[in-house]
């Protein structure tokens, strides 16, 4: 269904009518600027009235769909065509549908784990970024549809992307407000140090004369020390 044709075409037979777009309207209990974003291809007639439109204009529904006239010997190759092409519209509709709500569903799960719910070590927070990030590459996949090398390219980046942000969110935690790095390899705990092993440094947590936690990043391949 293309509105700018199927617009063209109302045009052309309300013309054939020698009616103005108010007389148009008000055959159809409507505003004649309902009738100017037909006719310009910025809307199309609600689905209830498309048959008192074809009535009044003196085609079928299926030629106001299709934007021309059909002859009777094409009538059923067109109305075949018609219907499988409004299907795959609903169909990607649907697909855009539910590619934005993972975006939407993903993003507020990454953002809120990142800035609200990550400032301790809850589960929640563990969780709802992992989940994010999940929704947010499902969502780039369902966007690249029929084109699944990209698709898949496109959804590693974005996971990638996610465990950059997760990892920078630990390094920041750590230096910045002396907390417990979250997204962990292992953690091994001993008698006087909690040691978080991580992919690219260790964080080795200990408590201090004053009471205070102290918090040391030893990156592994240099293995130096940098003290908070």
């Amino acid at each position: 269904m293309n509105p700018q044709k199927t617009g063209l075409f109302i045009a052309a037979l309300r013309r054939e009518k020698g009616w103005t777009q108010s007389e148009l309207a008000e055959r159809l209990g409507v505003t004649d600027k309902a009738v100017s974003r037909w006719e310009t291809g910025k809307g199309l007639p609600d689905i209830s009235l498309l048959a008192p439109l074809g009535e009044a204009l003196g085609v079928s529904v299926n030629e106001l769909l299709s934007g021309g006239r059909i002859a009777s010997e094409q009538l059923t190759e067109r109305s075949d065509a018609l219907v499988l092409h409004t299907m795959e519209e609903s169909r990607e509709r649907v697909r855009r549908f539910q590619s934005n709500l993972f975006y939407a569903a993903g993003a507020v799960l990454l953002a809120g784990s990142l800035l609200f719910l990550g400032f301790d070590t809850s589960f929640v927070a563990f969780y709802a970024s992992i989940l994010g990030g999940l929704l947010l590459a499902a969502a780039t996949l369902l966007h690249f549809r029929g084109r699944w090398k990209r698709g898949i390219l496109a959804a590693a980046a974005v996971l990638l992307l996610t465990f950059c942000l997760l990892e920078a969110r630990d390094f920041v935690y750590v230096t910045f407000y002396e907390l417990p790095p979250q997204y962990n390899l292992r953690i091994v705990t001993g008698y006087d140090e909690i040691r978080y092993e991580k992919l690219f440094y260790d964080v080795c947590r200990s408590r201090s004369e004053t009471g205070k936690d102290l918090y040391q990043i030893v990156v592994k391949q240099r293995d130096q020390a940098h003290m908070r």
